[in-house]
């Protein structure tokens, strides 16, 4: 089998994970989409010194961390540059830590050897445990969104007839 075939049907079975972790890495949906797009194209130049006796999975987690982290370090070196949207007046949406909709980004490794140790506790495979865990991890942020909304106070009436004057 040509190996670019098979380096694209792995990517396939394993596209939204990879997409999933580098945007949890990036935070921004464009930046997520380059990041995965620099680091496609050095899986597939790398993919020959690939040991197929390991996780592809976690193969490219690494590779998407090390792309990751080689990004952060050139622009750090780089002086910093005013973003469009600033001069628009528009202001980019940042997701801070304390945000729930906002996870920590970990290293694959941990999170693969940790998925192991689950399973072989619970006498579950690894695919179980980890899509269950995502379920979880996204209810539980769920219901901590909608608490947030419900202990936030709604926006007094008052404050929202002197916006609309102020428009006027």
């Amino acid at each position: 089998m040509d190996s670019a075939v098979e380096f694209q049907g792995l990517v396939l079975g394993q596209l939204d994970s990879l997409y999933n972790y580098a945007l949890v890495l990036t935070r921004r949906s464009e930046d997520a989409e380059d990041l995965l797009q620099e680091v496609l194209v050095r899986g597939l130049q790398s993919f020959a010194t690939y040991d197929r006796s390991l996780s592809f999975k976690g193969w490219m987690f690494t590779i998407i961390k090390n792309t990751y982290i080689d990004r952060f370090r050139r622009q750090r070196r780089l002086p910093q540059e005013e973003p469009l949207w600033a001069t628009r007046g528009v202001e980019e949406p940042v997701l801070s830590l304390d945000n729930p909709l906002c996870s920590v980004p970990l290293a694959p490794e941990d999170l693969l050897l940790a998925y192991r140790e689950i399973a072989r506790v619970i006498n579950r495979p690894i695919g179980t445990v980890m899509s269950r865990l995502y379920r979880g991890r996204n209810l539980l942020r769920t219901c901590l969104v909608e608490l947030r909304r419900a202990v936030e106070p709604p926006p007094r009436a008052a404050d929202q007839t002197s916006k609309a004057h102020d428009r006027l």
